[in-house]
């Protein structure tokens, strides 16, 4: 028993704190008592019902994250319990996630700091935030960083089935968060060499699964839809927020999500229609409206970046609890700094090591290119608060501790022993 405690102890510890630092936010912020607070939570539960109860697809959400977060459907479960059930899939999620971040740490680093480096990733506001709404944050960055600790384990051992089953996961997150498509297609194709020299392995079976399930996603939605299509919430995306923009812009108007003309223009019409307005609109603006569009791009990253947390921002002390107020203003401060300093962060670590490792094959890049797509692809919505930049934290984090154990003055406290 002692000499699991000492060689968990660290594991253990990770817990324990993110236990009680949990339940001290959801005591400061009431965030557990708060309802459902966003409307994209209603669109997952309908989709959570389309699939188990009336097997069909949903126009924006994948099946993926439909068959994660729907399980109580299949024991009779109300609608209420979809949200119920999802704080213990993120809470699950978010402890994985940690535990993950420590070993990809320890590569590297002493245990030690490893567990320092893992404190402050359990401490960033806004992912813990995510953990009590029905959202694909939490279960789309525990893919992510599993994708990238099997990737380690493939670089070190060249073992296929580690490679296989990363890619695989990273192929399956498209089905969970959408916007990870293109990145998944690209590290796919990386590593196509390598696939096509293990195509009769048996750990191909990976990806050959998670191809199977984008099928099916794609054939449901063109045998229920009209399209060929994972998804139309890339469609609407654009012309609703970036697109909305850049017209705003054009015409000297005000954006605004909640009163936004051109989206209630897109949703009077079906799916296939919806891409095609989308579309069209897409061409028509990069002819005829290149300098506002970009501008448009370039003002919803500088949101995206400086906003704080949302949820926090609208919390209700529910409660009556006298230092309500000063704590769910503090700690939405906090969520902002952190988006601001971390996204910072992260976009220069991952420049500096993109640029230096992607002649060299190594996992870095896979990290590197994570956060650079996802900042560079927040571009086209806003509103969000610091949404879309959480899940490239915990690769920042790697990022910088990667960079501090190779400086003469930070080496010491990372530097592993001589084995």
């Amino acid at each position: 028993m002692k000499s699991f405690f000492g060689k968990y102890k660290y594991h253990i510890l990770i817990l324990v704190i993110g236990i009680i630092w949990i339940s001290v936010f959801d005591f400061l912020t009431q965030m557990s008592s708060q309802g459902v607070m966003h409307s994209d939570s209603y669109n997952y539960q309908e989709s959570a019902k389309n699939l188990y109860v009336f097997f069909t697809g949903h126009i924006y959400r994948p099946i993926l994250m439909a068959a994660i977060t729907g399980i109580p459907y299949l024991f009779g479960g109300s609608d209420e319990s979809i949200f119920a059930f999802s704080f213990y899939v993120n809470l699950s999620c978010w402890f994985a996630s940690f535990l993950l971040l420590f070993e990809i740490l320890k590569e590297f680093s002493k245990p030690k700091t490893a567990f320092v480096f893992t404190l402050f990733a359990i401490f960033i506001v806004g992912n813990t935030v995510h953990v009590f709404h029905l959202l694909t944050e939490t279960i789309f960055q525990f893919f992510i960083i599993l994708a990238f600790y099997l990737m380690l384990k493939y670089y070190k051992t060249k073992e296929f089935w580690y490679l296989s089953l990363s890619l695989s996961l990273l192929l399956s997150s498209m089905l969970i968060k959408p916007g990870s498509k293109f990145l998944a297609i690209v590290v796919t194709l990386y590593f196509i060499k390598e696939i096509l020299r293990n195509y009769k392995s048996k750990s191909i079976i990976f990806l050959y699964g998670s191809l199977l399930m984008i099928g099916i996603q794609c054939v449901g939605m063109k045998y229920q839809f009209g399209n060929f299509t994972i998804t139309y919430i890339d469609s609407v995306t654009y012309y609703a927020y970036v697109g909305s923009k850049a017209m705003c812009i054009k015409y000297g108007k005000e954006y605004s999500q909640k009163d936004n003309p051109r989206a209630d223009y897109l949703f009077s019409y079906d799916a296939i229609n919806q891409k095609k307005i989308a579309g069209e609109d897409f061409k028509n603006q990069l002819q005829f409206n290149t300098l506002n569009l970009t501008k448009a791009y370039f003002l919803d990253i500088i949101e995206n970046t400086k906003s704080g947390n949302s949820c926090i921002e609208e919390c209700k002390n529910w409660k009556k609890r006298s230092h309500f107020e000063f704590w769910r203003k503090l700690l939405f401060d906090v969520s902002k700094w952190q988006n601001r300093i971390f996204t910072l962060l992260a976009f220069i670590l991952a420049l500096y090591y993109f640029l230096k490792t992607y002649k060299k094959p190594s996992a870095l890049i896979f990290a590197s290119f994570f956060i650079l797509y996802i900042i560079i692809l927040s571009g086209i919505s806003c509103g969000q608060g610091d949404r879309f930049h959480l899940v490239t934290f915990s690769f920042m984090l790697v990022l910088l501790a990667k960079y501090l154990s190779d400086t003469k003055y930070f080496k010491p406290f990372f530097e592993l022993p001589q084995r």
